[in-house]
């Protein structure tokens, strides 16, 4: 079967990115052509949290690879590259192997690691092992290094992949001068590996006893296990750096405001030896203006990100790229052609604090690059601190602010589990706000210094849910779920098991109500049990157990896909409650509806990731 062309399109970072669409409609084909295991498919059907094979169905936007003994090919691009950041989603089946192999010789490990409490070098997001059978028995294999944290979800469900790689360096003459280095890579939006070098090709790879190169293709590896792919983002960072030049200033005093005063007179101005507010001598409170040219490389949509202590405005081409806040600067994205663009920069120092500003550039084919100079001495970022919190022979309970928007939750609750699963709580709603896996809380943002945000920040990668209260009076069919807490709604505090799980405890006008959470599905999942007792009001009574675009019935009536395959909700079998989905304003709401005067009722339902 021929491939048709997909075309990967290089793309600012940070400024309208493109995901690419399986196939696209022109173009010269971004992929060499696909072997018989892969195939372009519409979407998936089956079961594939339990199938061994993908079924795709018909349609575009998404590649599928189910290998068998004779069709076991690679995917590989047309292209090489060097230095790369790339995105996608992929889907795995139960048991599934695969790996994104950078220039065809690094890999990222892609594997079904779900419930793995400690991953290591095979394990989903790994930089895998090198290979040397000459090192002996057991230590043939050397130089991978396992993630941070197991950030995959379970098989069936849609993952987003993260890489930022600078390509291995040689000199004129072909020796290697610097390793290839993952700077970054991000599974499901948790950061597992940063500054990772890697010393040769790792094993499997498609040159892995060939020497390095400085540029190689994108492989995605085909011959091991089932994967479906989607959303491919890839950005060669092959262009040269942005130079700044003929930099000159103008210095004004405390209350002169050039960029609101074209007629200000400054009071020193000359040329400017390094781009940096403070390369310029002077003292107390002050406004300054830095001219100058930047070239830039090639034409596209550039943002220039600014951090500043200062307010600043700075305008190219007459184009403002950063407008002035009250503290800070705004960027916008501007599109430039290649060559030099005079500037302007306008800084005023505000309140006490030291002046200062950087600016990192983003482009096409450029990788982030801050274009101010370092001032002398200038120390290098500190590490960030982290105080964890983690539970040992019995569950932990944290009061803290919980971050989630559009704003952080005050009345909240932390739990963490020995199993390794934990849950955020909304004391005024009910809902469970987030869950996640691995170590418990980071409390650095409550404990340290003064501790101003108040925040615990969940020290695993987390899955959001909806913030709406889990139970709600509802007057009639057509009306919407309630955003805010409910008026009859009262948090009556929480028991204690012996092992320290809480039952949380409230009511809503006449009916009482306690919510048990625990570890349950070997460890891999969270089991819910609501009872409500009372009576109910002449509003109908309705339970809320997800909030997503779409729901989609599990296969054998073991429950529902959340959402683009986000988790899951199981049902228990033979369970006597059957919710239902309502859709209001757009969205879909999974939902169980209490019937009748007096209420007597038990719900329990598991949400996996």
């Amino acid at each position: 079967m021929k491939f048709p062309p997909l075309r990967l399109l290089a793309c600012a970072l940070l400024a309208h990115a493109v995901h690419a669409q399986l196939p696209q409609p022109a173009g010269a084909a971004d992929f060499k052509p696909l072997g018989a295991n892969w195939q372009i498919a519409g979407g998936l059907s089956g079961d594939p949290r339990h199938d061994k094979i993908l079924t795709a169905l018909p349609g575009s936007g998404l590649l599928v690879n189910n290998p068998t003994k004779d069709a076991r090919a690679h995917l590989v691009t047309a292209w090489d590259h060097g230095d790369l950041s790339l995105d996608l989603d992929f889907l795995l089946n139960p048991g599934s192997n695969s790996g994104v192999y950078l220039m065809g010789r690094y890999e990222v490990q892609l594997f079904d690691s779900w419930g793995v409490t400690k991953p290591t070098t095979t394990d989903c997001g790994a930089i895998y092992d090198r290979w040397d059978a000459a090192r002996g028995k057991g230590k043939e294999g050397y130089d991978g290094t396992a993630p941070l944290a197991n950030a995959s979800r379970a098989p069936g469900l849609w993952q987003h992949l993260h890489i930022e790689f600078r390509a291995p360096r040689f000199d004129a003459a072909g020796k290697k001068t610097a390793n290839a280095k993952f700077l970054r890579v991000v599974l499901n939006d948790f950061l597992i590996h940063e500054n990772v070098e890697i010393s040769g090709p790792t094993r499997s790879a498609l040159f892995e006893n060939d020497p390095e190169a400085a540029r190689g293709p994108l492989v995605i590896q085909g011959d091991h296990g089932a994967v479906a792919l989607r959303q491919i983002v890839a950005q060669r960072l092959d262009s040269a750096p942005i130079t700044v030049t003929d930099l000159a200033y103008q210095l004004f005093t405390a209350e002169q405001k050039p960029m609101l005063d074209p007629t200000a007179k400054p009071s020193a101005s000359g040329p400017l030896t390094r781009f940096s507010v403070n390369a310029v001598e002077k003292s107390g409170k002050f406004a300054l203006v830095i001219t100058g040219t930047l070239t830039v490389p090639a034409a596209g949509a550039y943002t220039l990100t600014p951090d500043t202590r200062g307010q600043a405005r700075l305008v190219i081409d007459d184009q403002v790229a950063l407008a002035p806040l009250e503290r800070g600067a705004e960027a916008s994205t501007l599109t430039l052609t290649a060559g030099a663009h005079p500037f302007r920069l306008d800084y005023v120092q505000v309140g006490g604090a030291k002046p200062g500003i950087t600016l990192t550039a983003v482009g096409p084919g450029l990788a982030p690059q801050v274009i101010t100079s370092p001032d002398p001495g200038t120390r290098p970022p500190a590490k960030p601190k982290h105080i964890l919190i983690a539970p040992a022979e019995r569950t932990r309970l944290q009061r803290s602010f919980v971050p989630y928007q559009p704003k952080k939750r005050l009345y909240a609750i932390n739990v963490g589990t020995p199993a390794g699963l934990h849950f955020s709580y909304d004391f005024e709603t009910g809902a469970i706000l987030r869950v996640w896996r691995g170590e418990f809380l980071d409390a650095e943002e409550m404990w340290d210094g003064r501790g101003e945000p108040q925040t615990a920040r969940a020290a695993g990668p987390e899955l959001l849910l909806n913030a709406k209260p889990v139970v709600a009076l509802i007057e009639n069919s057509a009306q919407g779920w309630p955003d805010a807490p409910e008026a009859l709604w009262s948090s009556q505090g929480y028991t204690l098991a012996a092992d320290g799980i809480p039952t949380f405890l409230a009511k809503l006008a006449s009916l009482d109500i306690k919510d048990t959470i625990t570890p349950g599905f070997e460890g891999r999942g969270l089991t819910r049990t609501l009872a409500l007792s009372g009576r109910n009001t002449s509003w109908e009574t309705n339970i809320l157990l997800a909030e997503a675009d779409t729901f989609t019935p599990q296969p054998g009536g073991r429950g529902f896909i959340v959402g683009d395959r986000e988790y899951y909700v199981d049902l228990p079998a033979g369970g006597a409650v059957t919710p239902f989905v309502r859709t209001r304003n757009g969205r879909q709401q999974l939902v169980v509806t209490l019937t009748g005067g007096k209420v007597d009722r038990s719900l329990t339902y598991s949400l996996v990731w």
